[in-house]
């Protein structure tokens, strides 16, 4: 039997040997060739299409506790944010309160330097009045018992030229008592005489006008008229003088 075989792996063999020696002298012929370009590919790939579908797709999962985490963080962000606004509002607060002190204090100040000099002027104006008025009274003063000096013995020589010529009424009675307003003139001639407080006795009234009548003209006035005007203008042209009875015997 192995006999039979023997020819058959034999030619088998020599088969097989002649196409390798075939296939080596063609490879070897082949590479011996000009080689050709190699042609372009067009890559392709596959894209798989995600089916649509109308099923809704799971929410993500939330980690929780990164969650708390980040909301913890963010409450501190704004406490941290309110407390900062706070504390500006409340610095701005004080400077503002402090410059309105300030500015009130500075105000007061020029208030009370305004109201210490207007004082200081006004003590010095009345001082300097004081003063003023102090010389002023002083000659007015000397000018008025000057004046009065003068008036005076006037009205006494005026009074004593009309007691002269005065002729008691037979009804006057010691105690009465007659004022008579004269009006005079610069010349010392009197232009009216007028009863302002009478005695109660009409004839001892119009004794004491009669009495004024017949003096008439006075010399003393018309020297005080002549050389002092104003005096005779201020307490001379106008005269008030009291006649009062007495020495009568009863």
């Amino acid at each position: 039997m192995n006999s039979s075989y023997g020819p058959a792996i034999v030619i088998s063999v020599a088969l097989h040997a002649l196409l390798i020696a075939v296939m080596t002298f063609g490879w070897e012929a082949k590479s011996h060739r000009e080689l050709k370009p190699m042609p372009k590919f067009v890559e392709a790939k596959l894209v798989q299409l995600e089916s649509k579908s109308n099923k809704p797709k799971a929410p993500p999962k939330v980690d929780l506790r990164e969650k708390r985490r980040q909301q913890e963080l963010e409450r501190q962000r704004r406490a941290e944010a309110e407390k900062k606004r706070k504390a500006a509002a409340e610095r701005k607060k004080r400077q503002d309160a402090e410059k309105k002190r300030k500015a009130e204090e500075a105000r007061k100040k020029r208030e009370a330097e305004e109201k210490a000099r207007k004082e200081k002027e006004r003590l010095e104006q009345e001082r300097k009045s004081a003063f003023e008025d102090a010389l002023e009274d002083e000659e007015f003063l000397q000018e008025a018992s000057d004046d009065s000096a003068a008036v005076m013995s006037v009205a006494q020589a005026i009074r004593q030229r009309i007691v002269q010529v005065w002729s008691r009424p037979p009804s006057a009675r010691n105690g009465m008592v007659v004022e008579v307003e004269i009006n005079f003139v610069p010349t010392g001639r009197v232009v009216a005489s007028t009863i302002t407080k009478g005695s109660g006795n009409a004839a001892v009234d119009r004794s004491v006008l009669t009495a004024v009548k017949k003096v008439e003209v006075f010399p003393e006035v018309e020297k005080v008229a002549r050389e002092e005007p104003s005096l005779f203008e201020r307490q001379i042209r106008t005269t008030k003088l009291i006649f009062r009875v007495e020495g009568l015997r009863q």
